[in-house]
């Protein structure tokens, strides 16, 4: 069984602008470079006139895992992450979708950023799905504050790279 949970997060910039940054390659190599973690790469990049498309990798060593964690994970992990994003209107939406590499596990969702005033906001469903008997759900359960963080994270990095490079 699936658990999920809702976050937002408004942002000093514009919808058009982080559509902007997304949909640049350059921002998704500094934004691993400053915050993917240790061997995080960026494996695959397209950007068109129908939106974007990313895939990347990280790395979690697991002894950075939660012990109840540690109890079925028995090596360090590889997520490959994969995101969508398209423009319509003056507001963006996507999906993302994380796994680790051979795992019994996922997290993934709807985004969307939609113009707030002067800024926006950035809207996430997050599904965190993990396989295991007895242990599932409250891996789960201990998943979905980690993923909220790590959008609060790459969100607040976005707000920063737009102001360096695009404000």
């Amino acid at each position: 069984m699936a658990r999920r949970t809702e976050y937002a997060k408004e942002l000093p910039c514009t919808a058009e602008q982080v559509y902007e940054a997304l949909s640049s390659r350059q921002y998704w190599d500094d934004r691993i470079a400053e915050i993917g973690g240790t061997n995080s790469s960026l494996v695959g990049f397209e950007a068109s006139d129908s939106g974007v498309e990313v895939e990347y990798q990280q790395f979690i060593s697991r002894s950075k895992l939660p012990s109840i964690a540690q109890t079925v994970i028995k090596n360090d992990m590889i997520i490959i992450r994969k995101e969508t994003w398209a423009q319509a209107d003056g507001s963006v939406s996507g999906t993302f979708h994380g796994e680790m590499k051979g795992g019994p596990g996922s997290v993934s969702g709807p985004r969307a950023i939609r113009p707030n005033g002067n800024g926006c906001v950035i809207e996430s469903t997050i599904e965190a799905r993990v396989s295991f008997p007895i242990v599932g759900g409250k891996l789960e359960k201990l998943l979905l504050p980690s993923v909220e963080n790590l959008l609060d994270g790459e969100d607040d990095y976005t707000a920063k790279w737009i102001a360096k490079n695009l404000g």
